[in-house]
C-alpha cells in the first residue's frame, strides 16, 4: 500500500532516491554536517584578542539500501547530485562499509563531502 500525504508534512528523507552511476539507490539516516576552522588571533604574551570562523566543508553520512544483492557495495570515488533541497549540489563519496544485509535488504554506510569545483579537469602534457 503506498503512503499518501495528507498535507504539507514531508515523509521519509527529501532527498531519496539518489542516483549513483545510474543505480538508484534508498537514502536512509542521511546527516549533513556544516564544518568550520577557528582561526585565533593572540598578542605578543599569547592572550587572545579576537578569533574568526572560517566556513568548510559540507559533509555528511548516510545509510543506502543497494538496488540489488548483487550490486557493487564499493562506492567509493562516486558521484551522486542532490537538487530541490537546501543541500543542493554534487557529492564525492569518500568511504563505503562493508554490505550487511537484514531480510530482503542489503545496505552500506558512506560518507561523503559536497564538492567546491564540479567542472571536470583534465591534465595533458605532463
Amino acid at each position: 500500500m503506498a503512503i499518501i500525504k495528507d498535507g504539507q508534512q514531508a515523509f521519509g528523507i527529501e532527498s531519496s532516491p539518489i542516483t549513483i552511476g545510474g543505480v538508484t539507490y534508498v537514502a536512509e539516516n542521511m546527516t549533513f554536517n556544516y564544518t568550520a576552522t577557528r582561526a585565533d588571533l593572540n598578542d605578543s604574551n599569547g592572550e587572545p584578542l579576537a578569533s574568526t570562523v572560517v566556513p568548510g566543508r559540507i559533509e555528511g553520512s548516510a545509510t543506502l539500501q543497494l538496488a540489488t544483492e548483487t550490486a557493487n557495495p564499493n562506492l567509493v570515488g562516486t558521484e551522486f547530485t542532490m537538487t530541490g533541497t537546501r543541500t543542493d549540489g554534487t557529492y564525492m563519496i569518500t568511504d563505503s562499509s562493508e554490505a550487511q544485509s537484514q531480510g530482503d535488504y542489503v545496505k552500506v554506510s558512506v560518507t561523503f563531502y559536497k564538492k567546491i569545483n564540479t567542472t571536470p579537469t583534465t591534465t595533458s602534457g605532463i
